[in-house]
């Protein structure tokens, strides 16, 4: 019988310890992730005056890169002014020796620049364009910046207020 009655007999209770101090550094981990992750200064694009972008409802974001921008009188890389454009036509481009172009030219020193400093980054080029433009004009300067050494593009779009969000 006193075996019978240990198996009756009511352990107590005993009430478990929760233990935080790994759910705490789980939580401080995310805290500073998101706090990284998230900017409240959104990056800031200049736009010239001239230039009139497509409309787009694309919603991926741009990255840090460098800016070539072309409206119906210039090119320029940054806020340096590289070509004239003439109905359409990049003044003094070639398109047999486009290696010989100030555009190549200027970007092949920027990647030089961009090698010496920040050997890890992706080389890429944030391309505003102007709508009117046509697509002939597009393309040598993109066949250039892939020559160049620049072979990922992003192209600036305005935000299209009819349908979908940016």
């Amino acid at each position: 019988m006193a075996l019978g009655q240990r198996r009756y007999q009511k352990k107590s209770f005993v009430i478990p310890k929760l233990q935080i101090t790994s759910m705490m550094d789980m939580f401080t981990i995310i805290l500073i992730f998101l706090l990284f992750s998230f900017s409240d200064n959104p990056e800031k694009l200049h736009i010239d005056k001239g230039l009139v972008l497509p409309k787009s409802a694309s919603q991926m974001d741009c990255e840090k890169n460098i800016t070539v921008s072309l409206s119906l009188d210039c090119l320029k890389i940054g806020d340096e002014h590289i070509a004239n454009i003439h109905q359409g036509i990049i003044q003094g481009f070639d398109s047999q020796y486009p290696e010989h172009s100030t555009l190549y030219k200027k970007l092949i020193a920027v990647r030089h620049d961009l090698e010496q400093t920040n050997a890890d980054e992706k080389l890429s080029i944030n391309i505003f364009c102007d709508h009117r433009l046509p697509y002939k004009t597009i393309h040598q300067v993109i066949k250039i910046s892939g020559m160049a050494g620049f072979p990922h593009f992003q192209f600036a779009v305005l935000k299209n207020q009819e349908g979908g969000a940016l």
